[in-house]
Parts: C-alpha cells; structure tokens; sequence
C-alpha cells in the first residue's frame, strides 16, 4: 500500500449492507450444518461458520461495489 493511496469509505444504503449481511448469515448457517453433519466438533463448526460468513460477505460487498460502479 502506498503512502498517497486515499481511504475509500463505505457509502451504500444500509439497506444494501443489510441484505448482504444477512445472505451471509445464512451460507454461515448452511457451513454450520454441513460441518456437522459430516461429524465435526463445535470448534470446527464454528470456524468453518466463521469463515463461509467472511468470505461471502466480502463477497458480496464486492459485488454490490461492482454494480454500483456500471450502474
């Protein structure tokens, strides 16, 4: 990262952000069932939980800051 490169903030409705949070919430879910169905442990359930909710809200913020952009 260079010393000149300019914060960029989040500036969509929180709507938006809500939706995407939530669609997150459940991939988490989903992560959390699939872990224990194949017989994981609470701690493996939670960090693939963890994970599957990170990864598919970065996800979808980039999305959503996709079409934002070509809109």
């Amino acid at each position: 990262m260079s010393t000149n490169s300019a914060h960029q903030t989040c500036n969509h409705p929180a709507r938006d952000v809500t939706i995407v949070a939530l669609g997150s919430a459940v991939v988490a879910l989903v992560a959390v069932i699939a872990v224990m169905a194949l017989d994981g442990g609470p701690l493996a359930a939670l960090a693939g939980s963890g994970s599957a909710f990170a990864a598919a809200f970065s996800v979808g913020m980039g999305v959503l800051a996709h079409m934002k952009r070509t809109a």
